[in-house]
């Protein structure tokens, strides 16, 4: 089986990235360029604030994303996280992006992908800052898949500026507070439609990332894939001891019925830990690849990573790495939430994961001869 290329990434959890944030930083000839979300997700500006406080040389591209008839409880929220991003960041561009078009296509990752490119090229960003740090805390999957995806392929080649991905995951009560209503159809984000094999349909393999309030997203996932098999990914260990209880009871009509799941298909991923699912999700697809060719049929590997934002990272590097398609159900709107949204985002819930860059011996898509342990 081919080694993973993250399989000893340089990665941090809870309090520990803050401090490698501080530690990064504080050396002199660092400069940032930061791309998060400026949208009404109560988890925008925390890490913001933590690079602000120490990078000196530092500017932002920071993205709204415009839905129709939004709530103007969220509008207000959304503006509040814009100034104090701005206020962090001194030199920043914001980007309004319209997720979707007047025939209502969903064209926000295209679009994104277009303006991120467009003032990168035009600025000379990438020849002026050591590290891009993206922060998915406050973005869609339908937003910040292709923005990483794009910065991946720009900066995958010796002498680049280093890529993060960094997330504030916020924890369940947030994620669950955040209602959508949902479009009709399934999206891939725009540069993960995977790759298609030619001839006979593939076997599919959909493993979507269970989560509460999305059973309506994973109703239309499943009935238009059509999976073949469906391995549901539930995040164990979790902060909450119940969690996954409380999702086998929510979902036991689909696992029993409609998808027809065995217990021994069922995934199980650390909550915070993005490098673990990244690692299972990995190992799952090499195998089935491995099998299907020696069948000489074609095998494909679905991601539907719609929960929790860290377990989210570990889909994107693991459909990075494989060119594994991602699916997902994008939200035309969202509900002003009722509970659940504070302004106090708990530091013990942060993650980071050091993509690309110095630490690493060599870019390729090998396992690195020299890479330093994780430190979680």
């Amino acid at each position: 089986m081919k080694a993973m290329r993250w399989l000893d990434a340089v990665s941090h959890l809870g309090p520990q990235v803050e401090t490698f944030i501080d530690s990064l930083l504080a050396q002199p000839h660092r400069s940032v360029l930061y791309v998060a979300g400026a949208g009404f997700d109560p988890r925008a500006s925390h890490l913001a604030l933590c690079v602000a406080e120490k990078g000196k040389n530092r500017r932002a591209i920071l993205i709204r994303e415009n839905r129709p008839d939004p709530a103007q409880t969220l509008l207000d929220r959304a503006e509040t996280n814009e100034k104090r991003l701005c206020e962090a960041f001194p030199e920043h561009e914001v980007v309004h992006i319209d997720v979707f078009d007047e025939d209502h296509a969903v064209v926000g990752g295209q679009k994104a992908v277009a303006e991120i490119r467009r003032r990168i090229q035009e600025n000379n960003y990438l020849d002026q800052v050591t590290d891009v740090i993206v922060d998915m805390s406050a973005m869609s999957i339908g937003i910040s898949f292709p923005i990483v995806g794009l910065l991946y392929h720009l900066l995958d080649k010796p002498g680049s500026p280093n890529l993060h991905v960094v997330a504030a995951t916020g924890g369940p009560e947030v994620e669950t507070a955040i209602v959508a209503e949902y479009a009709e159809n399934y999206q891939n984000p725009w540069g993960f439609k995977g790759e298609r094999s030619a001839g006979d349909s593939p076997v599919r393999l959909w493993i979507p990332q269970l989560a509460n309030p999305k059973r309506k997203a994973f109703a239309i996932l499943f009935e238009e894939l059509s999976p073949t098999e469906t391995c549901p990914v539930f995040p164990f260990p979790a902060c909450d001891p119940r969690g996954v209880e409380n999702l086998l009871d929510q979902f036991r009509e689909e696992l029993s019925d409609a998808w027809r799941v065995d217990p021994r298909q069922m995934l199980y991923a650390a909550q915070d830990d993005p490098m673990d699912l990244y690692r299972t999700l990995s190992r799952i697809h090499c195998s089935r690849a491995e099998v299907y060719d020696l069948a000489k049929q074609s095998a494909e590997t679905v991601l539907s990573p719609i929960g929790s934002k860290a377990l989210a990272i570990g889909a994107l590097l693991a459909a990075l790495e494989h060119q594994l398609p991602v699916a997902y159900v994008e939200a035309r709107r969202f509900e002003a939430p009722q509970t659940g949204f504070t302004e106090t985002v708990d530091g013990g819930r942060f993650v980071h994961v050091w993509v690309l860059g110095e630490v690493y011996a060599r870019l390729t898509n090998e396992r690195p001869e020299s890479c330093p342990t994780s430190t979680v």
